[in-house]
């Protein structure tokens, strides 16, 4: 092992929403607080899969992405939801701002709907110690939100993952919610190492029992070995996952959604799967009116829209369509994107949904047949971008875009019949 003896600074954070899909509902429904509760993607239907337990009906022994079926045999009385993109969507956008209020955007990556990275090194003066800023975030994502997270803090990403994932209580091995914990270079060997190769972000179960043949079954068996023979194995993730499990990871904390390259650009990695084209469409929406309010700010239209998405294991696909006239408008980047969708195989999982605007072109005015309805919707999206910027992102919701999406959905679903 190779050990920097310089002292490193712990300024990473790791905010992960607890259970997050069922405390959602919870922290807007009080009357949910306390009850076990499933989030399933077809609550009537028996051969449903639990998107999120909350943490009362986990310690029936329910997991994710187990059938409902199975999950209320275990928990009779758990009261099973619909997913509501649209709220998870809104309240993961309040927790980031919050965490916004104590380091800049430059310092922020959000990597799903639950997750958010964060650097505090420049906080300090301001807001008092990395552990300071992170109590007062959790504090205030709880008191403001009714939701819980977990903080993980360490030097570098990957570990900063681990010790948000680290409190688990010992008997059913459930997550502890709330959880606070800071992982420093002296805790490699005696709390890093012992934990189980599964445990650490980037390696599936496949991977684990592929290790577990070469004799390779905690952190610290795959720190030892050598990094030759895992590169000769995996290729050059082995090399990856020996370098992490060392501690080695420079990545720096970096906001997925910056522009550049003149495009501008909003993913969205999602807790589980999903395959229901009704959410799809939910959060292709929450993206679209992400990049269409940011390439208006940018006082540009984009001339060419791509789709990307992402399938369980992480392989990516993108579609893209190029428009006869730039665009900055809403609902124009919502209809093609689901347009762009329905070259998604039907029925086929879905873990990241990207929308990216590029071919950025500025001082360019949109001339065509129906001048007039294109002048009517860019004033009301730039008086909903004002008022927004005044009031807050979730003041306004777009209803002529959720019939358009209703319609759309019941054109797919007719002509795939």
């Amino acid at each position: 092992m190779s050990t920097d003896s310089s002292p490193q600074p712990l300024d990473i954070v790791l905010f992960d929403a607890n259970s997050y899909y069922a405390s959602c509902h919870q922290a807007v429904n009080p009357e949910l607080q306390g009850k076990p509760l499933l989030v399933a993607g077809d609550p009537k239907s028996r051969t449903g899969i639990v998107l999120t337990a909350s943490y009362e009906a986990r310690v029936y022994g329910v997991k994710t992405a187990m059938p409902l079926f199975q999950a209320k045999k275990l928990c009779p009385d758990a009261i099973v939801l619909s997913p509501d993109f649209r709220l998870y969507l809104e309240l993961s956008e309040k927790m980031w701002q919050i965490v916004g209020r104590y380091t800049d955007d430059d310092h922020i990556e959000v990597v799903s709907v639950d997750e958010c990275f964060a650097d505090f090194r420049g906080s300090h003066l301001l807001f008092g110690s990395t552990e300071d800023i992170a109590r007062r975030i959790q504090k205030e994502i709880l008191e403001e939100l009714s939701l819980g997270v977990s903080v993980g803090i360490s030097y570098c990403k990957i570990f900063a993952k681990l010790a948000s994932d680290y409190r688990r209580d010992p008997k059913t091995r459930i997550k502890v919610p709330r959880s606070f914990t800071v992982l420093a270079p002296p805790d490699l060997e005696t709390k890093i190492w012992p934990l189980r190769v599964g445990e650490m972000s980037g390696i599936g179960a496949q991977t684990e029992k592929q290790l577990e043949t070469m004799g390779i079954r905690t952190l610290g068996d795959l720190a030892q070995v050598s990094g030759d023979a895992l590169q000769k194995r995996f290729g050059i993730y082995g090399k990856k996952i020996h370098a992490l499990a060392n501690g080695w990871d420079e990545r720096p904390v970096t906001p997925v959604d910056r522009v550049k390259d003149h495009s501008i650009g909003r993913s969205l990695t999602l807790p589980q799967d999903i395959v229901d084209s009704e959410q799809v469409a939910e959060v292709l929406l929450s993206l679209a009116d992400s990049v269409s309010r940011k390439v208006r700010q940018e006082k540009t239209k984009a001339q060419t829209l791509t789709l990307s998405i992402k399938d369980p294991e992480f392989k990516t696909r993108t579609y893209s369509t190029t428009l006869f006239e730039p665009t900055e408008l809403t609902d124009v980047i919502y209809q093609e994107s689901l347009k762009l969708f329905e070259k998604w195989p039907k029925g086929k999982p879905i873990r990241l949904l990207g929308i990216t605007a590029s071919r950025l072109q500025k001082g360019m005015e949109q001339l065509c047949l129906f001048q007039e309805d294109v002048q009517e919707a860019t004033e009301l999206d730039r008086t909903v971008d004002e008022i927004r910027n005044k009031y807050g992102s979730e003041i306004l919701m777009r209803g002529t875009q959720l019939l358009s999406l209703s319609r759309r959905l019941g054109q797919r679903e007719t002509k795939n019949k």
